[in-house]
This record gives structure tokens, C-alpha cells and sequence, in this order.
């Protein structure tokens, strides 16, 4: 589809998407500063399913169950919902919640590192050049005397296997070949690696239930509300009718959000450090996640210039 058939919807959609992921991670930290981890989350995941049930319902679209995919959907569920929540929410706890969102969005370099191990994809030079330069950009965070491995060593470290989970079930998504339906695939994604985490908060943390301020309740609602449900279905409506280039480079303003919402909301220090890490993690994005000119386009465009010739 060609950018002038696009309608502003669509990018106001995309742009809406990326604003809800990018701030959220300030009030992430508020709902976590009150409600324990395992809670926190195991009360968003299977709500949100719930929620988008009822939506999608609503809007007439079937919940297919997974039929002869269980095994991929749990898969999948288990790297993007049950690691990746539980494992996101003790790294928010632990450390600055802009901080925490440079670390989460390295995700596509671990994606990248998967893809080629475990399902042969080919390293480019471009490729190559944004690990590198993304793993720079950790390193800037995280070491030294004022770095997070010092300041926060558990909270980077959860963030970090949290990204990684992250891009393993990035890699997952990308390796089947799914027959169901986007909606059916994500809810069910939801309730089977949300649930467990639901079990897990009634074993090992009711004895930490306490009642809570209005500040984090208000902030778990938003961040439901706004960046898992809205966000979700406003990027799956979007995702196919915005150019791969456009959707795939817009996901660099989540993290410039989340570090300086974290500014704004809580008052997180932004210094040289978390800025340097940015430029450079958002530039590795930049190179890992441009589409790369494909073989089959290359011969298309030989055969065009031979024809022409």
C-alpha cells in the first residue's frame, strides 16, 4: 500500500499507540510501588483478555479456540505474557522507570540474536552494526560507579531477561505459521501465560495484600486501560495499512517517552547517561528493525531494468 492512500486515522492510530507504550512506564512504577509484583500483574493480564473478549465480541469478531495450536499459542504465551510481565514488573520495582524502559525496548537486538540461532535467519552488516551498537548503549547504562548494574543490579538484570523473553517469544510469533485469527492468538496468549501468574499471587503473596491510595489504583486502570487494551487493538488495526518502515521505526519514540515521562511524573533524574544510552539503543532499533531489500526484489528489479533496456 502506498503512503498517500494512507488515511490520517492511521497514523493518528499508530501515533496513539506509541504515546500510551511510551508513557506508561511512569505509572507502571506507581501501581508497582504498592501492589506486589506477582499481583500487579497477575490482575492486568487476564483482565485485559477479558476485557478485549467482551470488545471483540462486541465488534462482532470470533474468539476461536486455538484448535491444533495449543502448543505454539502456550509457547508464545509463556515468553510474551508469563516471563515477560512477571519478569517486567520486579525490574520496574527495582529501578527507574525510564531506566527500566531502555533496558525493555533492546528487545528487537535479542529478537535479532534468536532469529538467527534458532531459525537460521542470516546476519547482515546493518544487522551486526545495531547490535553493537545497542549493546553500547547498555553499557552505557549500566556500568560505572552511577550505572544501573551498580545502582540496581536485580532490577537490570530482571529487565534484561524480561527483553530477552521478549524477543524469544518475538521469535516464536515470527517462526509459526499461525491459521488463528490475530485477536484469538493474543487472547489466548493472555489467558494462558496470565493465569498462572494469577495462581502464583494467591500462593505466594495474599499475605502482602494490602489496601492501597487511589494513585495506584488510578494508575494499574490507566495502564490497562489505555496501554494494553487501546494500544493493542489500535496497532493490530494499523499495523497492516501503515508501510513496515513507518510502524517498525515508530517504536523508537516509546522508550524517548519512557524516559522522560519518568521525568515528568515522578521526577526521575535524566542526565548524560540516559541520554547517551537512548541515542544509542534508539539508533540500533533504527538499523534492526528497517526492513531489509529482499532477494526477490533485487531479481524483480533486474528483470524490470532488462526489460526496459
Amino acid at each position: 500500500m502506498s503512503t498517500s492512500t494512507l488515511s490520517l486515522r492511521s497514523y493518528l492510530l499508530l501515533a496513539a499507540a506509541v504515546f500510551g507504550w511510551g508513557i506508561s512506564w511512569p505509572f507502571l512504577k506507581i501501581g508497582l510501588s504498592e501492589i506486589p509484583p506477582w499481583t500487579f500483574r497477575g490482575l492486568v493480564a487476564p483482565t485485559a483478555a477479558a476485557v478485549i473478549v467482551i470488545v471483540g465480541l462486541a465488534m462482532k469478531q470470533k474468539i476461536q479456540l486455538p484448535h491444533g495450536e495449543w502448543r505454539q499459542v502456550a509457547t508464545a504465551g509463556f515468553f510474551n505474557i508469563f516471563l515477560w510481565h512477571s519478569l517486567s514488573a520486579y525490574g520496574i520495582s527495582l529501578m527507574l522507570s525510564g531506566q527500566a524502559s531502555i533496558v525493555a525496548y533492546t528487545m528487537p537486538l535479542w529478537a535479532v540474536i534468536l532469529s538467527m540461532i534458532f531459525i537460521g535467519e542470516k546476519p547482515t552488516l546493518k544487522r551486526i552494526s545495531g547490535l553493537i551498537i545497542g549493546l553500547a548503549g547498555i553499557a552505557v547504562l549500566a556500568l560505572g560507579k552511577l550505572g544501573v548494574m551498580t545502582t540496581s543490579p536485580a532490577g537490570t538484570l530482571f529487565m534484561l531477561l524480561a527483553a530477552m523473553a521478549w524477543g524469544a517469544g518475538t521469535v516464536v510469533q515470527k517462526h509459526h505459521k499461525w491459521r488463528l485469527p490475530t485477536l484469538s492468538n493474543v487472547v489466548w496468549q493472555m489467558i494462558l501465560g496470565g493465569l498462572p501468574i494469577s495462581i502464583i499471587a494467591v500462593i505466594i503473596e495474599h499475605d502482602l495484600w494490602q489496601p492501597v491510595s487511589l494513585d495506584a489504583v488510578l494508575a494499574t486502570l490507566f495502564v490497562l486501560v489505555y496501554p494494553i487494551v487501546f494500544c493493542w487493538f489500535a496497532w493490530f488495526h494499523i499495523v497492516d495499512k501503515v508501510p513496515v518502515a513507518v510502524s517498525s521505526v515508530s517504536i523508537l519514540g516509546a522508550p524517548i517517552l519512557g524516559v522522560f515521562s519518568g521525568h515528568l511524573v515522578l521526577g526521575d533524574p535524566v542526565g548524560w547517561r540516559e541520554i547517551g544510552a537512548l541515542i544509542l539503543v534508539c539508533g540500533s532499533l533504527a538499523l534492526v528493525l528497517s526492513p531489509e531489500k529482499t532477494k526477490e526484489k533485487t531479481e524483480n528489479k533486474e528483470v524490470e531494468k532488462e526489460a526496459s533496456s
